[in-house]
C-alpha cells in the first residue's frame, strides 16, 4: 500500500507523514527530501540555477520511483500532483489524500520561511511582502484547487496535527481492510 499526502506548501505533509506511518507501521518518504539528497542542492537552488521545469521534472523522476518500494507514506511536494500524469500515476499507484488548508493559515505557517520558498519569492529571489505572498498563495490555491481535490480523501489540516494524523490513519486503515 502507498499513501500520497498532498497538498499546498505547509498544508503538513511532512509533518504528519511520519507519524502515520510510524501508526500504520509503513515507511515514510519525503519526496523533496529524496530529490535533494539525490541532485545535491537544495530546492531553492534547483530553481535558481535549473528553473521550475527542471525541478518538475526532477520530481517527476522521483514519483516514479515511489512503485520500487510497497508499503509508504509520501508526502509529495506542493505542485507534484497538479501535473496530470503525475496525478493519474499516483492514483494508480496507491491513495491520494488531500491535506486541505486555507491561504490565512498556510501564510502564518511560511511567512517566516519564505526565503526557502522559491514560489513566495520575487524575480530577485527576494520573499515577497506578506501581502503579496499572500495574493500568492490564494491565486496558487486557486489555480491548483480542482487537482488538489481530485483525491480518495480531503483531509481538513487546520485541525490539531493529531487529529489529522488519526483521519489519515484511518484511510491507511481502510485500505489494509
Amino acid at each position: 500500500m502507498r499513501l500520497y499526502l498532498n497538498g499546498f506548501m505547509a498544508s503538513g505533509k511532512s509533518t504528519v507523514g511520519p507519524r502515520v506511518a510510524a501508526r500504520l507501521g509503513l515507511t515514510f518518504l519525503d519526496l523533496d527530501r529524496l530529490i535533494t539528497a539525490h541532485d545535491g542542492r537544495s530546492i531553492p537552488e534547483i530553481f535558481a540555477e535549473d528553473g521550475e521545469e527542471h525541478f518538475r521534472q526532477l520530481e517527476r523522476e522521483a514519483l516514479r520511483k515511489t512503485t520500487e518500494t510497497d508499503d509508504l507514506v509520501v508526502a509529495l511536494g506542493g505542485g507534484a500532483l497538479v501535473d496530470d500524469e503525475n496525478r493519474a500515476f499516483a492514483r494508480a499507484n496507491g491513495r491520494v489524500v488531500y491535506l486541505k488548508v486555507d491561504a490565512d493559515t498556510i501564510l502564518e505557517r511560511v511567512a517566516d520561511e519564505a526565503d526557502e520558498r522559491p514560489l513566495l519569492q520575487d524575480e530577485q529571489d527576494r520573499p515577497l511582502s506578506r501581502p503579496e505572498m499572500r495574493s500568492r498563495i490564494k491565486q496558487m490555491l486557486d489555480d491548483r484547487r480542482s487537482a488538489y481535490e481530485d483525491a480518495e480523501c480531503v483531509v481538513d489540516a487546520t485541525r490539531s496535527v493529531g487529529e489529522v494524523v488519526s483521519q489519515v490513519q484511518e484511510v491507511g486503515d481502510a485500505k489494509v481492510d
